[in-house]
């Protein structure tokens, strides 16, 4: 039997130590010399980028990651889709370099060996760095959350079908917003075959039992008549078949008790609004003026609430004068007016300010008083940025049924209240009334204190709360050169469509300006 020479053993042990050493910071060394070039094996997002020069690798990340390509995201049946520019997602290649260049080279010999290593053996994985906007990313998420997002449903009985089938209760579904957010961050870049699940929590209700017998004598009392509002001579009628495929169930609070809900027979908000949408659509065309839900749906609870029913007009003021329209630019360079109504706020408007400053767009801003002088951080913002900002009345109170001095105490306080905000030397010029509505008092008035009327010529109707692609249809289809575009900045559903708006607007050649 052999035996085992241990001095040998440790000596070949030790002139292989040294060969390594001697290899390793040879490679370290020669790293060092080849500076403009990743070190060996290195990986980029699990790709070998191994000695690339730094021209190279940004024309390898632009192959490879910078390409309009989609982030796929599903839930259940339903698919997504998140595009690098729907969340001003960008590449910072010079972060990304700067990541690359240091492995291996700006440590000391011994971490600079530790590192060429790891390399080697697959260990060390950059990723593509990048940035998104915070704004976007949270429309965005908001967005698809609207999409999935449902309240918990008590059983109830079918009224879409046979009232004495009862559908189950069913729980709330809410996306895991801040969740969703970092995968879409961290995989905007690296987009794979296989799409993202969104991650969603279940919402839970206990109810208390419901009598259905009394449900469905209550639902049959509620349809057994239509119910009809009439405004500007156009009549808009809920049939008993409208009607009932109107109904759910709605909770109000108990007034006995705060912290119980009682479930009552109601009408489903959302499908309400898209129903009065193509009447409100009329009466604004033949009257200029704006008209929406504000006005017709108490008109129609009070009906539907109390059983009573009799033709409800709804009074939306005078037609206001067509010289106040905005008119096309005569130098054809298709130049567009981007206005705002009913602002500030503290939950929308920021996010609006957000995407215009994303876009490089200015907009004009119609502030209601109170809300300026309530949101003043707000209004400061706007006046900032660069927006400007116009007169809207006090209050948002309909000035035709004012008094006269009402209506002049309604125009002018809000006047001294934004030019408190500008300083002297840049006082505001322009008056948008509430609802379009407007008489000779109105009109005098705003004349007398310095401002000039000014309405819209696109009125997309956003207040109505519709999808998002048709609000942005709207908006593009009707938009011409010289048009005032009228928005809304208390609305989710406005805040949803800006950026696409602005994008599409602008690759039809429309220049943004301001209103003076």
């Amino acid at each position: 039997m052999k035996r085992i020479n241990i001095k040998k053993i440790l000596f070949s042990l030790l002139i292989g130590l040294m060969v390594l050493f001697l290899f390793e910071d040879g490679l370290v060394l020669y790293n060092k010399f080849r500076g403009n070039k990743t070190i060996f094996n290195q990986l980029l997002n699990n790709l070998n980028v191994s000695q690339l020069t730094k021209k190279q690798t940004i024309a390898f990340i632009k192959y490879r990651y910078d390409r309009d390509i989609p982030l796929r995201l599903s839930y259940k049946n339903k698919m997504f889709e998140v595009r690098k520019k729907d969340i001003g997602a960008k590449i910072d290649y010079q972060s990304t370099l700067d990541q690359l260049n240091k492995k291996g080279r700006k440590n000391n010999l011994f971490q600079n060996i530790v590192e060429q290593n790891l390399a080697l053996f697959g260990l060390t994985n950059i990723k593509v760095k990048g940035n998104v906007s915070k704004t976007l990313l949270v429309v965005k998420v908001l967005d698809i959350s609207d999409q999935i997002n449902r309240e918990p449903q008590p059983s109830m009985p079918n009224f879409s079908g046979d009232w004495n089938k009862i559908l189950p209760q069913k729980n709330g579904i809410k996306v895991d917003s801040s969740t969703l957010s970092e995968l879409i961050a961290n995989n905007i870049f690296t987009p794979q075959n296989k799409p993202i699940s969104i991650p969603v929590k279940i919402i839970e209700r206990h109810y208390e039992p419901i009598d259905m017998n009394k449900i469905r004598k209550e639902a049959a009392e509620s349809i057994a008549q239509p119910i009809s509002i009439i405004s500007a001579g156009i009549k808009f009628t809920l049939t008993s078949d409208d009607l009932k495929s109107l109904l759910t169930l709605t909770e109000d609070a108990d007034p006995t008790n705060p912290k119980k809900t009682i479930v009552n027979i109601g009408l489903d908000r959302t499908k309400l609004n898209h129903k009065l949408d193509n009447f409100a659509e009329k009466v604004q065309k033949l009257t200029n003026n704006e008209f929406n839900h504000h006005d017709a749906r108490p008109a129609i609870y009070s009906q539907f609430y109390t059983n009573t029913r009799r033709l409800v007009e709804v009074s939306i003021g005078s037609k206001r004068d067509t010289n106040v329209l905005g008119t096309s630019t005569q130098n054809g360079d298709k130049s567009i007016f981007l206005t705002f109504d009913d602002g500030p706020n503290i939950v929308y408007h920021p996010l609006l300010l957000d995407i215009l400053k994303e876009k490089e767009v200015k907009a004009t801003f119609y502030f209601v008083g109170a809300n300026s002088k309530q949101y003043s951080s707000t209004t400061q913002r706007t006046i900032r940025e660069g927006h400007a900002i116009a007169d809207h009345s006090l209050t948002h109170a309909f000035l035709p049924k004012l008094l006269k001095n009402q209506i002049y105490d309604e125009i002018k306080t809000t006047r001294d209240i934004l030019n408190s905000f500008l300083g002297k030397n840049n006082q505001i010029t322009l008056f948008r009334p509430p609802y379009g509505g407007i008489n000779d008092s109105v009109w005098q008035y705003a004349k007398d204190l310095g401002l000039s009327v000014n309405y819209w010529t696109v009125d997309p109707r956003d207040w109505s709360d519709p999808p998002t692609n048709e609000l942005i249809d709207r908006v593009v289809k009707e938009t011409k050169d010289g048009s005032i575009i009228l928005l809304h900045s208390n609305h989710f559903s406005t805040v949803k469509a800006l950026p696409i708006i602005i994008d599409k607007l602008k690759e039809k050649g429309f220049q943004f300006k301001l209103q003076s």
